[in-house]
């Protein structure tokens, strides 16, 4: 009986062991920073930056299980028309009456902007942002005939917020003419 209850004795103090063992491994991960999964105090992600990175783990896990689908983003595209006109200088210059205010923010997103329009005479144009005191980037458009050729232009960078816009043109002699400008807007 004496060896019955010293078997048992030693059968609990090695469970016990184990145990401690066990949860000191774990108290050892945590401090170490092995676990991943759990955030340590010394972190340097913001509050925003961690529900951002659950949201995302969330959302996966959803779509591999079949419990979220992708909604197919539409895709719209608008036309905004402009005013157009003659400009005679030899500098940039604006072209009068062809002010407009455009905030891309309003049409979506994911906005992409461009131009097109007809141009004739030797000269250029482009589109000017005096809210920032700006010519707009990839705006421009030239023309060496003087004959009437269209232009489109490729996606604009227009900066954010609601801004005055103008078009400008300059000469290389004679007269050019700006007619039918005006903005392709495309919202996905």
């Amino acid at each position: 009986m004496l060896n019955w209850i010293m078997a048992i004795n030693r059968l609990g103090v090695g469970i016990l062991l184990v145990v401690f063992s066990l949860a000191g491994w774990q108290v050892w991960n945590l401090a170490s920073g092995r676990r991943p999964e759990v955030l340590s105090t010394s972190t340097t992600k913001t509050l925003e930056e961690r529900v951002a990175s659950l949201e995302s783990r969330v959302y996966t896990l959803e779509k591999n299980s079949g419990l979220a689908t992708t909604a197919s983003k539409k895709t719209t595209e608008s036309f905004v028309s402009l005013s157009g006109g003659d400009i005679s200088s030899f500098e940039w210059s604006k072209i009068s009456g062809t002010d407009f205010t455009l905030d891309a923010s309003l049409y979506g997103k994911t906005v992409e902007v461009s131009w097109q329009g007809w141009l004739s005479g030797a000269g250029s144009i482009r589109l000017y942002d005096s809210t920032n005191h700006r010519a707009v980037d990839y705006s421009e458009f030239a023309s060496t005939s003087g004959n009437k050729v269209s232009f489109y232009s490729k996606a604009l960078s227009i900066w954010r917020g609601q801004n005055q816009y103008y078009i400008e043109g300059k000469t290389t002699g004679g007269t050019v003419t700006l007619s039918s400008p005006r903005l392709k807007i495309v919202a996905k």
